[in-house]
């Protein structure tokens, strides 16, 4: 199972590209101030991104039901997710990674640390929905545990991709809940 990410400064993981450590951010909670640059992040990654004012409706969002954070390195952007409890389940809205970043860990460290975070809200699952074709997404999840539960035919608007349910039971209790 996943480790929970330090509650320090910072996590200590090896670079791949070196042998020196390097520091991967702790996130924190999404505010105000976040939104252009999430915007802006969010539109260079994505095909059909999520607007500006969907990141605000999150941030505005009541903390009990809603959990958007972002990693920073210094002012900046490295990463961001937004993630719903619904009842007792953690639902993994979005998650990105600045393109610079990617394949050094961060990914894996803020997936960890939403994992985590469901875990301590006590949620009996995590779900999530993933085009196919988001090859390095599906092996993450994998990577974490997660199976796919289901396929949502035509889910993205801009080309009618369809999307890859996954969940992963975070209580042993709730394993006979996932089909």
């Amino acid at each position: 199972m996943p480790r929970s990410i330090e509650k320090s400064a910072s996590a200590r993981r090896v670079d791949p590209r070196g042998s020196s450590p390097s520091a991967i951010p702790i996130p924190t909670r999404m505010e105000l101030g976040d939104l252009a640059e999430v915007a802006e992040l969010e539109s260079e990654i994505f095909p059909d991104p999520w607007s500006a004012d969907s990141f605000l409706a999150e941030v505005e969002r009541s903390e009990d039901v809603g959990y958007p954070v972002v990693l920073r390195d210094g002012t900046e952007l490295v990463a961001y997710a937004v993630v719903w409890f619904i009842v007792d389940e953690i639902h993994i809205g979005n998650i990105a990674v600045h393109p610079d970043r990617q394949g050094r860990g961060v990914g894996t460290a803020l997936f960890r640390h939403l994992i985590d975070e469901g875990r301590r809200r006590r949620m009996k699952f995590a779900t999530l929905e993933v085009r196919p074709s988001n090859t390095r997404a599906v092996e993450l999840y994998r990577r974490f545990g997660f199976r796919q539960i289901a396929r949502r035919k035509n889910y993205y608007r801009t080309d009618r991709e369809d999307a890859l349910v996954f969940a992963l039971a975070l209580d042993p209790s709730a394993e006979d809940r996932l089909g």
